[in-house]
């Protein structure tokens, strides 16, 4: 049964004289090292400085929606008049310099 086994050839081999000796007491004496750590931290504290310039630099979009609000207020309306969360219409007049408006909704706040 062992000659059609895959590893049959491999089982036939063996270390040199005193390797495996040698093997195990260079595994054995060999210092665990702790620099393994020092690159992936000194790079993920690279990213996260990367990280947090980009997002203290970022514009605000909160800003383009104020700054169109306050556009939007500033512009004169078309009819001359404004009037804070509400509808008004215009009611004619017999006097042309003399304009006239009244709610059309209530306001709203």
């Amino acid at each position: 049964m062992d000659e059609h086994m895959p590893t049959r050839a491999l089982a036939r081999l063996a270390p040199p004289p005193g390797g495996e000796q040698r093997l195990r007491a260079a595994l054995v004496a060999k210092t665990p090292s702790h620099r393994g750590w020092a690159l992936p931290l000194a790079a993920s504290l690279g990213c996260l400085c990367v990280l947090a310039s980009v997002l203290a630099l970022r514009p605000d979009p909160v800003d383009d929606r104020i700054r169109e609000a306050v556009e939007t207020a500033m512009t004169p309306p078309a009819g001359g008049i404004r009037v804070s969360g509400a509808q008004v219409e215009k009611v004619g007049s017999p006097d042309p310099d003399v304009r006239i408006y009244r709610l059309a909704a209530a306001p709203t706040r």
